[in-house]
């Protein structure tokens, strides 16, 4: 199954770099190209990833000890390139000793045309702790100790391939700021998405009771998506968008006991998840910065069982960014390029 999607994207990719040079011009009147800068992009985020697990009897919730996420972001033309990080110094990342140590990072690049939208993300977060705590230990009291999962270590790697049908609704405008919206637009976005993630527990077992276990999963979904920029003045927008999606997710589950033996099994399951955003910026000629908010939730039921687990995530974004003319160098590489694509078009 990873072998068939990671063609798919192969093939998506080839796609994507392909279809721009053929395709009708856009509207300027409703979008304006940012073509002669880059664009320079520093971000504060609430967006991290926990995990949730419901039973009859039972819930957990599963934080990592990190409130704010940074990230620059360099964007030019149709390509951004993004990298993430979580220093201790940031607010609500520091209490370690309530809440463990956690690290987290990422990087990401978008590759967004007229029509044709790709992403690709990796993350990795290492060290957890137990939100709901109280509801395990007697007694606990804001200030004590939460319990802690200092060897719990996530790992994932996504994409996402959309195509936007109206050429005059600007992504670029709303996720890379290369581009400006002039007048209002929306459009729908049907989007595939591919995540491969691993959970693994890597706490020592040091009691004959104990084990631990590491799951790889691979999630495939589709999704509906409708965006929109209302431009309420010049350089100001309020942009909305939701996407529910549905899909399969295939997870490779391995159980390890303390006297060295496993225990490994397999499931696939229904998943369904749903994003919505909103937001309101600002985007002038040179500077641009603005405020975004974005609900998440993704769950699934395990096969023949009746616990049901979940991602739940409410997080902000808040960016500020400035445009500087682009080196002459990244022109001739990207102009060589779309040179490159046309040449490879005509030729097909």
């Amino acid at each position: 199954m990873v072998f068939f999607a990671l063609k798919f994207l192969k093939k998506s990719a080839v796609s994507l770099l392909l279809y721009p040079t053929v395709a009708t011009a856009q509207d300027t009147s409703f979008v304006q190209p940012v073509k002669d800068f880059v664009t320079l992009k520093l971000a504060l985020s609430s967006e991290i990833e926990n995990f949730s697990v419901h039973s009859a009897n039972t819930y957990y919730q599963i934080n990592p000890n990190t409130a704010t996420v940074a990230s620059f972001s360099l964007n030019y033309s149709f390509l951004s390139v993004s990298a993430k990080f979580s220093p201790s110094f940031f607010p609500g990342n520091a209490d370690t000793e309530e809440k463990g140590k956690t690290s987290s990072r990422g990087l990401s690049l978008n590759l967004n045309f007229e029509h044709w939208l790709q992403e690709l993300a990796y993350t990795r977060t290492n060290g957890y702790y137990l939100y709901n705590t109280s509801d395990y230990q007697p007694g606990w009291q804001e200030g004590d100790a939460y319990i802690q999962f200092p060897d719990l270590l996530f790992k994932s790697v996504q994409g996402v391939t959309g195509y936007k049908l109206n050429r005059n609704f600007s992504f670029n405008a709303l996720a890379t700021q290369s581009e400006r919206q002039l007048k209002s637009a929306g459009s729908f976005v049907p989007q595939f998405l591919y995540r491969y993630y691993i959970t693994d527990d890597r706490t020592p077992l040091v009691g004959s009771n104990q084990s631990s276990q590491k799951s790889r999963n691979l999630e495939l979904l589709l999704g509906a998506g409708y965006y929109h920029n209302f431009v309420i003045r010049k350089n100001v927008y309020i942009a909305l968008g939701l996407t529910p999606g549905a899909g399969i997710l295939f997870m490779n589950l391995t159980t390890r006991a303390f006297d060295g033996s496993t225990i490994h099994s397999r499931q696939r399951d229904f998943i369904f998840r749903a994003d919505a955003r909103a937001g309101l910026a600002y985007n002038g000629e040179r500077f641009f910065g603005g405020l975004y908010a974005t609900a998440f939730t993704a769950s699934y039921e395990q096969d023949n069982s009746q616990v049901i687990n979940g991602n739940a995530r409410l997080f902000y974004k808040i960016f500020l960014g400035y445009r500087i003319p682009a080196p002459s160098l990244l022109k001739e590489k990207v102009n060589y390029i779309k040179n490159k694509l046309i040449h490879t078009k005509k030729q097909s």
